[in-house]
């Protein structure tokens, strides 16, 4: 099963996670414990940014998980909202499947490599970095069904994997003449675990 856009495979993952662990798409990466609050904001150029959050909160012998999209709307504006609960309508109508990306997310990864993933996909790591307190491998994703698109990625030491769902950082980006232009971005904007 290819995941299409980065945002619609966030919003899949989040509510859907248990099936696609079930299938095999998502390496099983058990929670570690504690209170875990995430914030993602997804933007796309020209469009208001959408907003995931996580939190978990340990609760006696349990854990208490909210999860909740955000995204302001003006009120002359149209909209669907099956678009906004997917992000579809903020996003470009280019797709980078990243079922392949993560198929390492179980496994240590090290910069200045190139790993082959599934479906010929490839992930080159480039450095080390920090984002919000989280150790990162900053890397481009490149999938051969889509030699105009790449993703510049920061993929969390797989220490702190198991506290994230989607990577700290994933930009998409398309060949344009000679450079590249910004399609989408996913970062992560405020992270607290204790």
């Amino acid at each position: 099963m290819a995941m299409a856009k980065a945002s619609v495979m966030l919003v899949v993952l989040i509510s859907l996670g248990s099936g696609a662990l079930a299938q095999g798409l998502l390496p099983e990466l058990l929670y570690p414990g504690g209170y875990t609050f995430l914030r993602y904001e997804i933007r796309a150029p020209g469009k208001a940014a959408f907003q995931w959050i996580l939190e978990v909160i340990p609760k006696d012998d349990s854990y208490e998980v909210k999860m909740a999209f955000t995204r302001k709307i003006p009120a002359s504006e149209r909209f669907s909202l099956f678009d906004v609960y997917t992000g579809v309508d903020i996003m470009g109508a280019e797709d980078l499947p990243l079922a392949s990306l993560f198929s390492v997310w179980d496994k240590e990864i090290e910069p200045g490599k190139s790993y082959f993933l599934r479906k010929r996909a490839r992930l080159v790591t480039e450095g080390e970095a920090e984002i919000l307190g989280i150790p990162v491998i900053t890397g481009i994703y490149l999938h051969p069904d889509h030699p105009d698109l790449r993703a510049v990625v920061y993929i969390p030491r797989l220490s702190h994997r198991a506290l994230v769902l989607f990577p700290p950082y994933f930009r998409v980006e398309k060949k344009e003449g000679n450079g590249w232009s910004v399609v989408e971005e996913i970062e992560l904007v405020e992270f607290a675990h204790e």
